[in-house]
């Protein structure tokens, strides 16, 4: 019989990276949509032989009132499965008060409940159902409010720690497994609401774009965010060392000259400081407009400017060096616990 082509494309996955060997366990993000459902039982799979161990994870966001059947209908597939399940819960509608939108405030609240799940199971991989479909609609999502070519890069299939084995596999070939291996699966209603611009994007955008422009624009869509994630890349490696060419001692904080960072291209020397920004307390709320603005300050060069940053950061101009200062926003303060066991 002949391997179905979701099971190949994760052991391609897998293998890519090394992962495919026992020994090795992986945390799979199981919402008990079709896209984690299919690719739980994929993974399962093409995990059997090598001796791979998997650990599915299911958070319950607590955002519906049905949310807990939700959880219940992953233990119980997760019993037939015979895989264990980490599962958590969340109150993110109190959070979202906090991070400015339900989505983002889930998103955060997630991906802190996966990677605590990996560390507590020794797992070498998070590894989350994107399809080719969520790709697309991440990139015109990032477009419309305006992101750079390191936002419309999108997401990687590989960063280190999280796996996305189906980013080039198409929704149609989720369903289609589905239904072959006569899989059960929930639906969330909330994917249908149009308040949300993801939803307006598959539902509406895309859709419009298939019909009047291109038939294959996710497809092109896809290639797009690889061609920028390969350059983003490059530029990045670039940056990093103009950084470290740039890094000068600083009293608290971090101090870089202007000089090294001005004789860059403006492009290199944007990357530059994002860079900079990412080391000295992450890029959490940072966006196009901060990075622009510091770059000008930078350019400017006048001593005693200061710039407000996020995370209750600074950057100032003082003898011919841009000093960054403040808290860090990656570590030292306390927040509110992110999730429930």
């Amino acid at each position: 019989m002949p391997t179905p082509p979701l099971v190949s494309a994760v052991r391609r996955s897998l293998d890519s990276v090394g992962l495919l060997r026992p020994g090795v366990s992986v945390v799979v993000a199981l919402s008990g949509g079709p896209d984690s459902v299919a690719l739980t039982h994929a993974l399962l799979r093409a995990a059997r032989k090598p001796g791979l161990r998997v650990v599915a994870a299911h958070l319950d966001h607590s955002l519906r009132k049905d949310s807990r059947a939700d959880a219940q209908f992953c233990e119980e597939l997760c019993d037939r499965m015979k895989v264990p399940l980490r599962s958590g819960r969340a109150q993110t509608s109190t959070r979202a008060l906090r991070e400015g939108g339900v989505e983002e405030a889930a998103r955060l609240i997630r991906y802190s409940f996966l990677r605590r799940v990996a560390r507590e199971e020794n797992a070498s991989a998070i590894v989350l159902g994107h399809t080719l479909d969520d790709q697309a609609e991440t990139v015109l999502m990032r477009l419309v409010r305006g992101s750079g070519a390191l936002g419309l890069s999108a997401m990687k299939a590989w960063d280190g720690e999280l796996l996305r084995p189906l980013l080039d596999t198409r929704r149609a070939a989720v369903m289609a497994h589905l239904s072959a291996h006569r899989l059960p699966y929930r639906s969330d209603p909330t994917n249908a609401d149009t308040a949300f611009l993801r939803n307006r994007v598959r539902h509406e955008l895309i859709p419009l774009l298939e019909q009047r422009f291109n038939p294959n624009i996710s497809e092109a869509l896809g290639r797009t965010a690889r061609t920028l994630a390969e350059e983003n890349t490059a530029l990045r490696e670039v940056a990093a060392q103009l950084i470290d060419r740039a890094a000068a001692s600083a009293v608290e904080g971090a101090a870089f000259e202007l000089a090294v960072l001005k004789a860059a291209p403006e492009g290199l020397g944007k990357t530059a400081i994002r860079e900079a920004l990412r080391r000295f307390g992450g890029l959490r709320a940072v966006s196009f407009v901060h990075i622009e603005r510091l770059w000008a300050l930078s350019v400017a060069g006048r001593g005693g400017s200061t710039l407000p940053l996020p995370g209750g950061r600074q950057a100032a101009i003082s003898r011919g060096r841009l000093i960054l200062t403040g808290p860090d926003p990656e570590s030292g303060h306390s927040r509110e616990k992110p999730f429930l066991s």
